[in-house]
Formats: C-alpha cells, structure tokens, sequence
C-alpha cells in the first residue's frame, strides 16, 4: 500500500503536503514481541519496522513508541 502511493505521488496522481514540503507517504510499523534479545530489535528494525516493544510493557513505554508516529500542535503551527 506504502508502495502503490509513493508511485502516484511520484507521478502526480496524489499529493501528500507536510509544513508546505512535497513528501512521502509511510505506514509507521510497530513490532510487539515477548523477545528481548538485541538482535531481534535490530532485525525488526532491518526489515523496514519503525519502532520495537517488548512484552511485558508498561503502559508508558507503549504510548511513548505510538506518539512518535503523531505531530504534536506545535510541530503543525505555523
């Protein structure tokens, strides 16, 4: 799907507009598992995932991994 819409941005089927920049369009990808070994991090990491928790989770951690892939107010005010 992430690929399929880069290709109609690229020719200018769609238009995806950030703080007045043309961009790209990403599905942030959240991997949740009950592995805590480093390699496996690096290797949700390697295949195109954007972020990492390991089960169990508080539920801090959880929501500090989400907000990363949301603007907060400030990042959109001009």
């Amino acid at each position: 799907m992430e690929e399929e819409m880069n290709k109609r941005i690229k020719n200018g089927e769609a238009l995806i507009v950030e703080n007045g920049n043309k961009t790209s369009w990403h599905l942030p990808v959240l991997a949740m598992t009950a592995d805590v070994i480093q390699a496996t991090h690096e290797e949700c990491l390697k295949c195109g995932m954007d972020g990492y928790v390991s089960k169990p989770f508080e539920a801090e951690q959880l929501y500090r991994e989400v907000s990363r892939f949301f603007n907060s107010p400030s990042d959109t005010e001009s």
